[in-house]
């Protein structure tokens, strides 16, 4: 419907139903749970500005002014420890009286000590430097790795003794696998021409006679031992001609030696 045609169904104004939201959720506690929290609002208020009347600007804190509060000292009657300790100690002429010779404090001379080490110290070799700005900063060479000190090793250009090793065990694994062969009779024997040619003959007179054979096969095969036939037939002319055809083709051929 195109805007300019008009519609009788709007004219009269439809009245707006009222949306009827359902009423809020409200727990059952709300009530005691804000009495609860007002009851106990204000039972740990302990803390806030003191009440106190303040010392006037004269009257600061002087030295020895402060009220001290020493720990109180729980006093101990030394009558009954002096008595415990009279019966515990041994008499003079008991053989349980064994005389105990107190260390002898031995005093030290620090300084002299000092200066002896310092005496028999070896000096420290100066440290190679180098400066390489204008500004002054300095390269301790030996520290960032530029001195070359691998060079003045003992075992500088020397193949390490573990490669020579290695080296050593691969050419005796070498020379143990060579003898090895050698022990071994060889696999393989070289065919004579001669023999070749005997196979080779032999070959051709066995695929005449099964091409005799396939060339007298019916003309209908209708039956399965007839197809049968047939294609065991055709596979052993195939082997045949592979085996012509690999001796024709390769004039030197080895062959195993239980064959």
């Amino acid at each position: 419907m195109s805007k300019f045609q008009e519609n009788i169904k709007h004219l009269i104004p439809r009245p707006k139903t009222p949306v009827v939201k359902p009423p809020m959720y409200r727990s059952i506690y709300t009530e005691s749970v804000r009495r609860t929290y007002k009851s106990n609002n204000n039972c740990h208020r302990t803390m806030g500005y003191a009440e106190v009347e303040l010392d006037p600007p004269s009257q600061f804190l002087k030295k020895h002014t402060r009220k001290e509060t020493r720990p109180v000292i729980v006093e101990i009657n030394k009558t009954r420890c002096c008595a415990r300790k009279s019966i515990q100690r041994p008499c003079e002429g008991s053989a349980t009286n064994v005389s105990k010779k107190l260390p002898t404090k031995t005093r030290k001379n620090i300084r002299q000590t000092n200066i002896i080490d310092v005496i028999k110290r070896v000096p420290p070799l100066p440290k190679h430097r180098v400066q390489d700005t204008r500004n002054g900063h300095v390269i301790v060479l030996n520290e960032a790795g530029l001195e070359p000190t691998y060079v003045s090793k003992k075992n500088y250009g020397k193949t390490p003794a573990y490669i020579v090793k290695m080296y050593k065990e691969k050419e005796m694994a070498q020379l143990m696998e060579t003898e090895r062969k050698r022990a071994v009779k060889p696999p393989f024997r070289y065919l004579p021409e001669s023999e070749r040619n005997e196979m080779l003959n032999g070959l051709k007179s066995n695929w005449a006679e099964l091409h005799k054979e396939f060339l007298l096969l019916p003309m209908l095969t209708d039956t399965v031992p007839k197809m049968k036939r047939k294609t065991m037939l055709e596979k052993q002319l195939n082997d045949l001609e592979k085996d012509i055809d690999l001796l024709e083709r390769n004039p030197s051929i080895y062959v195993c030696q239980d064959a």
